[in-house]
This record gives C-alpha cells, structure tokens and sequence, in this order.
C-alpha cells in the first residue's frame, strides 16, 4: 500500500472552501497550497484527490496553465493535495463580485480563455476520458429519469460526436484565477475530453439554476442575479450575436445531463435527487 506524508492540520489556516473541500497555507511552506478533499464525498477523499492529481499534471504537460503538483499527503481521515502557491491571485468570480461593473469585460476574458482551454486536443491519456463515455456509464447507472426520457435522453448522448476537445469539468468562474493578469484553470480533478457544451452546460446550470442558492453564491463571492448577468455576456462573447438564443438553448440541453452528472457523484438527499431529476427532465425536453 502506498505511503503518503501526514499533515498535522493545525499548523495550516484554512483560506477557503468550496463544494469538494478546503485549502489551507503554512508560513514554514508559503510555496506551497494544501487542498483537502472532503471524505463524505461519494468517490472517496483518495479517489477523488489522485484523480485530481494525475489529471492536473497531465493537463499541466499538454501546455494548459494550471499549478503544479507536488505530492498527494495524508490528512487525518482526508487526503490532500500538496500544490503551487500563486502569488497575489484571484478568481474570475471573487473579483466580478468586487467590481460588479467590470463583470462584462471579466466574462469577455473568461470567454477568450474558454476557447483556448477548448481548442486543446486531449486524447489519449487515461486520466482525460471521454465525456461521452462517461455520460453514457452514467445513464445506465442513474435512478433520476427513467422510461421514455430515460431513452430519449441515451439516444441524445450517443448521438454526440466523441470530440478530442480537452473539458474542464467544473468549469466555472470560481475556477479560473488570476495573478498580475496572468490565468491560472484550477480544480481539474473532472477533466475529460468531448464537447465544449459539455462544459458550457454546467456554466449555464451554475449561472442560471444553482445561483440561487444561497451557499452558492457565498462560494461564488456573488449575487444570483450577478451570475446571471456574467453568463449574458460570456455567452455573447463565447458565441458571438448570431444564432445566440440556440446556442443559449443548447447549453440548457447540456445544462440538463450535467444534473445526472451531478446526482451520480454527488452524495445527495433523496429530495435533492428528485429536484434534480424533475430538473433534468425539464432541461434536456
């Protein structure tokens, strides 16, 4: 069995939280980022953390800038993730919820970056799946749709051409940061390969759905209806004026098998499933 180093968690502070755990800072370390995994979640903290691990250094070496990653540590009942500190950093939704008037030119950038991050062919490593393949594991596996939707929503997905194009996965603004300008894509642990509606639809859901959550929009540092107006203008700015209400359209289909995505890795109450299965059902009609 692998050895991995223990941390005593009580000489790190914790600097932030999110929906998959926290990160933490040690002064003796200031180079280094801790990222713990939460152990309730579905997979399992080590599951989850070296699926992280692996895939970001992958994804480090076709060229994408995202941290390095130094080592997989050992934390209580938690694992962790041992990365690189970037200096003086910010994500994309913490500063649109600082400067509200500047969300518009924040989407546009997130936008240039978006095309970028999807025009990098990602085939061919084992910790980069096909989002197809995936979706369809998925299906056969889910209790949130059932019968003619159920069906519907299969032929739908393998329909789908099986794209080369590198899907962040959790792709969202709290994911992207930035340093004196320079971006950073972040929390790449769900990294496949397809379609870019793949991650457009769960930019939209985030937006658009999830937004009025209250603990979303804390992680978020933003209002719903601020979230709201960022996926207005990164849509417009990802799509361009023409054809913008299907490509909108689109995302909501996409946005609809990014529910079942969720209810599959997610621990979730049986009332939260049957949201999001009425949910699905809704979005992918």
């Amino acid at each position: 069995m692998m050895k991995y180093e223990d941390i005593d968690i009580s000489a790190w502070t914790k600097v932030g939280e999110g929906g998959n755990g926290s990160v933490y800072t040690n002064p003796d370390e200031p180079d280094i980022l801790l990222k713990v995994s939460n152990h309730t979640l579905s997979e399992g903290s080590l599951e989850v953390i070296s699926k992280e691990f692996y895939t970001s250094k992958a994804i480090f070496e076709l060229g994408v800038p995202t941290p390095r990653m130094f080592g997989i540590v050992r934390v209580g009942e938690d694992y962790g993730i041992k990365c690189q500190q970037i200096e003086g950093k910010k994500s994309l939704s913490r500063m649109s919820g600082e400067d509200p008037d500047a969300i518009d030119s924040y989407a546009a950038r997130m936008a240039q970056l978006a095309k970028q991050l999807h025009s990098t062919p990602a085939t061919g490593s084992e910790w980069i799946p096909s989002m197809k393949t995936l979706m369809l594991e998925v299906l056969d596996k889910t209790v949130m749709i059932s019968g003619k939707t159920l069906q519907r929503v299969r032929a739908f997905v393998e329909g789908l051409e099986d794209a080369s194009t590198l899907l962040h996965g959790d792709f969202t603004f709290s994911n992207l940061i930035l340093a004196d300008d320079k971006p950073y894509w972040i929390d790449l642990g769900r990294a496949t390969h397809g379609l870019p509606l793949f991650d457009l639809g769960h930019f939209y859901l985030f937006c658009n759905i999830f937004s009025k959550r209250k603990r979303v929009q804390d992680i978020a540092h933003m209002t719903g209806e601020q979230m709201v107006r960022f996926w207005n203008s990164f849509a417009l700015a990802y799509n361009g004026p023409e054809g913008l209400d299907a490509f909108k359209n689109q995302c909501k289909r996409f946005a609809g098998l990014d529910v079942l995505l969720l209810g599959h890795i997610q621990h979730l109450t049986f009332s939260e499933r049957f949201f999001l299965g009425q949910l699905a059902k809704a979005l992918t009609k």
